[in-house]
């Protein structure tokens, strides 16, 4: 079994959606899924910065410090990446597994 939690995350989402594809699309769908999370994910903690805080971070990644030097930025300006990376993963479930039969509104709470 995997252990990359953003993996496990993906394919729980393929299973889910209970789609019947070949196991080479379900693959390459699952690695374009992970991607476009990751990138929604970088950009939630970025739009999470403070204002003021951008430009130290652009100058962080323009010195080409490590991933962690730029976590440990990121924390230091009181972004909870942890958060943020949680509500962006359950947007992105939400999303991608909208309820068809309500033409992508989520059913009401009953």
């Amino acid at each position: 079994m995997e252990s990359d939690p953003f993996v496990q995350f993906i394919n729980s989402m393929l299973e889910d959606k209970q789609l019947a594809v070949e196991p080479e699309l379900r693959e390459q769908m699952a690695k374009d899924l992970q991607t476009r999370l990751m990138d929604q994910i970088d950009r939630a903690v970025i739009e999470a910065l403070p204002e003021d805080k951008v430009d130290g971070l652009n100058d962080l990644l323009d010195t080409s410090a490590s991933e962690q030097e730029v976590q440990s930025y990121i924390v230091d300006c009181g972004v909870d990446i942890q958060r943020v990376t949680l509500e962006t993963m359950l947007r992105f479930r939400e999303l991608y597994l909208g309820d068809a039969d309500n033409n992508g509104v989520a059913p009401e709470n009953t």
